[in-house]
């Protein structure tokens, strides 16, 4: 019964890390981490965005048996569905969470032990992570205060909308003029209808003499800009964790404390016209990080390959918990990753993945190694202007660019109907509605319109 830390770092994609093969540097620190960890390549998010995503995680249950698919909709997890806290806590554990999502994530925290936190939200001063980091740390006093062995789940959120990076990360990776009137590449993100009221509020250079003046601000022209505020939002973020692994190696836990590295789902930038946000079956959306370390039991300098998913995370925390009788009990459909890990294998723990989304968007769609397939469920809304069938071959094309839906029929055919296949037995096995048909869309609109920038 070791002790555990979850880190979940909301909404960093792996592509956008340096220890994934970004050209920024961006996560040094957890480059640093991972050299002596074991990081899977290939770890997949298979239910976007946040809520049914950290469900999945704290679950080890797929949307079918946890039926959470949208953000912020009225059904909450069931009761008879335990969560990973609820379990740790059950097998003797002291938990803690540095955490604001509430709901059912609070589950298995006592009223002391899930505390959140607040930051500076203006430009240039967003400090999210150090803010997480005083509750974080605040929290492993406490839990090294006593003698049970303990768990914690920390959850940062820096890469999120809005990019707000403090000094000096804020101009890391971009040294030009980003309120450059002549430059209009902007202009298609600001005509995004359900965002151009929040993008037009955050996405401007207020006057430091004046910086409530709506007038006086600057929009923001140059899509590279935005770009770059993403990767040094996620540098200070890795800075600000390095304050934290040093905090535990002064404290003598690092080499036998576990932690699990990972994020509920990553981030769309500017690659298919979806323009800053968490929705799209896309790879930007669904490649996660997966990174674990604790050199007395995983090896270090290790990266697999093969299809992992947020599934696994709860039963491969069991089992380095020493209570795999839980997983068991609890019927999680998630897969262990211990014996992977120990092994050095590159299989995975399954050859393909059921993705859904129900936020901003409303698909399903199915993974393997080779092939993507994103299906449009009729829920939609048109101003996304996305096709209804799509179809990438991930090894050819890693960036979904080329759709090859309509010149590869039989393609379609075959994952079409496995897809079938599976949701036809799940359903059976769960007796449950489908969540894709039962719910709807909740994302329909973002921004304060009194608060954005008048377009030029």
């Amino acid at each position: 019964m070791r002790n555990i830390i979850l880190f979940s770092l909301d909404t960093l994609r792996a592509s956008s890390m340096s220890c994934y093969g970004h050209s920024n540097l961006t996560t040094p620190h957890i480059d640093a981490l991972a050299a002596n960890a074991t990081l899977f390549e290939s770890c997949i998010s298979p239910h976007i965005p946040t809520h049914p995503a950290h469900t999945t995680m704290f679950t080890g249950k797929d949307v079918l048996t946890h039926q959470i698919i949208t953000q912020g909709g009225q059904l909450n997890l069931s009761e008879s569905i335990k969560t990973l806290p609820e379990l740790l806590n059950e097998a003797g554990y002291f938990t803690v969470a540095a955490d604001n999502l509430g709901r059912w994530f609070q589950r298995g925290f006592p009223e002391n032990q899930y505390r959140g936190y607040k930051w500076e939200t203006r430009y240039q001063n967003a400090r999210k992570a150090e803010a997480v980091n005083k509750t974080a740390i605040e929290l492993l006093e406490l839990a090294q205060s006593q003698d049970k062995p303990w768990f914690a789940f920390l959850h940062y959120w820096d890469p999120h909308t809005p990019y707000l990076p403090p000094t000096p990360f804020e101009r890391m990776f971009y040294s030009g003029n980003e309120c450059d009137p002549n430059n209009r590449s902007m202009d298609a993100v600001y005509a995004c209808e359900p965002f151009t009221d929040y993008f037009r509020q955050w996405m401007c250079k207020p006057d430091p003499d004046d910086p409530d003046n709506i007038e006086k601000k600057q929009l923001w022209t140059d899509r590279n800009y935005v770009n770059a505020q993403y990767d040094a939002s996620i540098a200070y973020m890795d800075a600000s964790l390095a304050q934290l692994f040093q905090y535990l190696s002064d404290c003598g836990l690092m080499e036998d404390t576990l932690l699990v590295i990972t994020a509920d789902h990553g981030e769309e930038l500017d690659e298919h016209q979806l323009w800053y946000d968490h929705h799209g079956l896309y790879q930007t959306n669904c490649h996660i990080p997966l990174i674990l370390h604790c050199p007395e039991v995983v090896p270090i300098g290790q990266r697999l390959e093969g299809i992992v998913t947020l599934k696994d995370i709860a039963p491969t925390i069991l089992d380095y918990a020493a209570q795999t009788e839980f997983s068991e009990r609890e019927d999680m459909e998630g897969t262990s990753l211990r014996a992977i890990i120990e092994n050095g294998e590159d299989s995975g723990s399954c050859d393909a993945i059921y993705l859904t989304e129900c936020g901003w968007m409303k698909k399903r769609g199915w993974q393997t190694r080779k092939w993507k397939l994103i299906v449009e469920t009729g829920g939609t809304p048109a101003v996304y202007n996305t096709p209804d069938i799509e179809l990438y071959d991930l090894e050819e094309d890693p960036d979904e660019i080329y759709n090859l839906a309509e010149e590869a029929d039989d393609i379609v055919q075959q994952l079409k109907d496995d897809m079938d296949t599976f949701l036809t037995k799940r359903l059976a096995e769960t007796g449950l509605p489908e969540p894709t048909e039962a719910q709807d869309i909740t994302m329909r609109k973002i921004g304060d319109k009194t608060k954005a920038v008048p377009l030029p």
